[in-house]
């Protein structure tokens, strides 16, 4: 009952914007993950690409920047599916589309003591707003995806 309350506590005190926000995220999060399921990476990119293109040219408050990546960490977590960092990271870019300084970064640890891993990540002005990871683990970048 802790946890759910948690919850309620933090929804009552979200901003409308912090609520319509954690609903959007909610969507946007099922909708990506559909698509990276069902569909080839290049097709999906494209789409991706089409519908995240910015539709004004405004900015967002550090605050509202907070909220949007609340909300899709929270809805990940809460979602019946599996959603790992690229569903997150996509999610955010696309809700933070009027952000002119974001890009979504994919990079990968080669490690002799692991298997190859990726992961992927979003940055505003080289510093990490979604996918964050310990100091013990570096990603080499290999693609910025703007």
């Amino acid at each position: 009952m802790g946890k759910l309350s948690r919850y309620w506590n933090r929804w009552v005190a979200l901003s409308v914007f912090g609520k319509l926000t954690f609903l959007k995220a909610v969507a946007v999060l099922l909708v990506v993950k559909t698509g990276l399921t069902f569909l080839p990476f290049g097709t999906f990119r494209k789409i991706f690409a089409w519908f995240s293109r910015p539709s004004g040219i405004s900015g967002y408050s550090d605050a509202q920047i907070d909220e949007v990546v609340w909300s899709v960490k929270t809805a990940a977590n809460l979602l019946p599916v599996t959603l790992l960092c690229l569903p997150r990271a996509l999610a955010a870019k696309y809700l933070l589309k009027n952000e002119a300084s974001l890009t979504l970064q994919i990079g990968v640890e080669i490690n002799s003591q692991k298997a190859f891993e990726a992961h992927a990540w979003v940055e505003k002005n080289g510093l990490i707003i979604i996918g964050d990871w310990p100091e013990s683990v570096s990603y080499h970048r290999l693609w910025a995806w703007e």
